[in-house]
């Protein structure tokens, strides 16, 4: 018979691990009981950094079977190292490796990995189509010395990353047909949900509390046997559970625009509702508290109008990154950008600013008819992309938004930008079209929406700011259906009143006023961050 050893992994990014919120254990508790009760296990090991050691240790202090492996940083060939050696100091044949900020473990989903990884002579054996957080990754101590030795070599690249929640997989899959590989798949698909039952961001701890909560008298979470498939059915239809703080915000800083493009309907919306720049005393204190609420979220400047228009953008800029869990997200048409302003970001956190430049063609002439500009523009917004990507390796994008005017120039639109010898590096987005609820016609050149409609990712995910504070339904709506003011009334008192409409897509049902455009809108499963 072979033998397993339990790993649990305590990096950098389980933020809310020890936050004791259910009923009186905290997630890292409850991933450590799981640990204990996978069967035949001949010991638990314990991977933190010095940013959780203490927590770690003090956790596990007395606890016979369970033994700490501390470094000050992990890469992903260390994981795979540490895991390799772990396997033989304790004569284990292979190791049940999961993150330690995982509350909903399930013992029954352990035990059918264990059986496949066993019973097929598996290298690494995993679940697929169940949310994220519900089973371990199973993976053979020889298999690990070699995904080890991939990190430090061939594959270093992907070796020296930090370590992620795809540690081990990131390094097989550059050789992924060296490995034999089996996969547990769920009963039903739950991949398109997105479900993240961990807690290391509040987004995600704040789902598992409440589902948890919600669990009383439904799943029994206390077997060590509970049913996966009734909980994650559960958080499906939980609208506390899909919505729980937003991940973006697209705030309105410019009021103004140096293109009329023809795929938004900005100038509609100024004709009935005027838009300055906003003051940059209201956006600092809107950063403040989107750092609060959400504590981890992408930043957007961009919901209309040209950012950097803005005679305080680096300002803009460097107040999001003065917090470190935040990141800015710039869309621009490039035609402003400069030496001197990409001097003065490059000296803040490059990592952390994500370029868009909208160029939708290929020829100046298509371009300056999208954009409603002259045709010198596009050599300057193609310029644009090499000057950011200088200082913005892998964060600048060239975008093309896909409409019939230009479907034409997709193909070579792809290819040119695709290529890593171009500016961009290979980096690109095909923008799929949105005629705003029916304000712009319908110029979309192809439909990929789903079969089955799902909740709105908008309304779970994305709070839209505009330069006034107005806080539309989502971008679609503009101000014609505003859920308050965010700059008067505070983000939190704005975003709980998006449980309402969320409820009302969880039944399809789009009655209400407000909700009119929704049904036939087919922005609900584009997703954003």
């Amino acid at each position: 018979m072979k033998t397993p050893l339990t790993i649990l992994f305590a990096g950098s990014q389980i933020h809310h691990a020890f936050d004791v919120v259910f009923d009186g254990a905290s997630a890292f508790d409850r991933a450590l009981a799981w640990a204990g009760s996978v069967s035949h296990s001949v010991q638990t090991v314990v991977f933190t950094d010095d940013q959780n050691r203490a927590a770690v240790e003090k956790a596990t202090a007395g606890k016979k079977q369970v033994s700490v492996v501390h470094n000050a940083e992990w890469t992903s060939a260390l994981v795979a190292k540490e895991i390799s050696a772990a396997c033989s100091a304790h004569k284990a044949d292979f190791a049940v490796f999961a993150w330690a900020d995982l509350p909903f473990l399930s013992s029954a989903l352990t035990k059918e990995l264990i059986d496949t990884h066993t019973k097929y002579l598996a290298e690494y054996t995993f679940a697929d189509g169940y949310p994220y957080g519900l089973a371990p990754e199973v993976v053979d101590a020889g298999a690990a010395g070699i995904i080890a030795a991939l990190g430090e070599g061939v594959q270093k690249s992907a070796g020296e990353k930090t370590a992620g929640r795809d540690a081990l997989f990131s390094i097989m899959s550059g050789d992924i047909n060296s490995f034999e590989i089996e996969t547990l798949i769920a009963p039903k698909d739950y991949r398109m949900l997105r479900l993240d039952f961990s807690c290391g961001e509040k987004l995600n701890l704040l789902s598992c509390q409440r589902l948890f909560a919600a669990t009383k008298g439904m799943v029994n979470l206390d077997s060590a046997e509970f049913d996966v498939l009734a909980l994650s059915d559960l958080a499906e239809t939980t609208v506390s559970v899909l919505q729980t703080v937003p991940a973006f915000y697209n705030v309105q800083i410019s009021g103004r625009y140096n293109h009329e493009l023809v795929y938004t309907p900005y100038s509609q919306l100024t004709k009935t509702h005027p838009l300055d720049d906003m003051p940059f005393a209201d956006f600092k204190k809107l950063v403040a508290e989107i750092a609060s609420y959400s504590e981890k979220a992408v930043v957007s400047l961009s919901a209309f109008g040209e950012p950097l228009l803005h005679p305080q953008f680096v300002d803009c800029v460097r107040e999001v990154l003065s917090y470190p869990e935040l990141t800015v997200f710039v869309e621009t048409d490039g035609t402003l950008v400069t030496e001197k302003l990409i001097s003065e970001l490059a000296e803040l956190d490059a990592k952390r600013i994500i370029w868009v430049v909208l160029l939708d063609a290929m020829e100046s002439n298509l371009y300056a008819k999208l954009h409603n500009c002259a045709e010198s523009d596009f050599s300057k917004a193609v310029a644009s992309v090499g000057l950011l990507a200088q200082h913005f390796p892998h964060q600048v994008y060239p975008q093309m938004t896909r409409m019939k005017a230009n479907e034409s120039q997709l193909e070579p639109f792809y290819r040119y930008w695709k290529d890593k010898a171009n500016a961009s590096a290979g980096e690109l987005i095909i923008q799929k079209y949105n005629n705003f609820c029916g304000q712009l016609p319908d110029e979309k050149s192809a439909d990929l929406s789903p079969l089955v409609r799902n909740p709105c990712w908008h309304l779970r995910r994305d709070m839209v700011i505009l330069s006034d504070g107005t806080v539309p339904l989502c971008l679609c709506h503009g101000a014609d259906v505003s859920m308050g003011n965010a700059c008067s009334e505070g983000i939190q008192t704005v975003w709980e009143r998006f449980a309402e409409p969320l409820s009302a897509h969880l039944k399809k049902d789009y009655s209400a006023k407000n909700l009119a455009d929704c049904k036939a809108c087919d922005e609900y499963y584009t997703f954003n961050f």
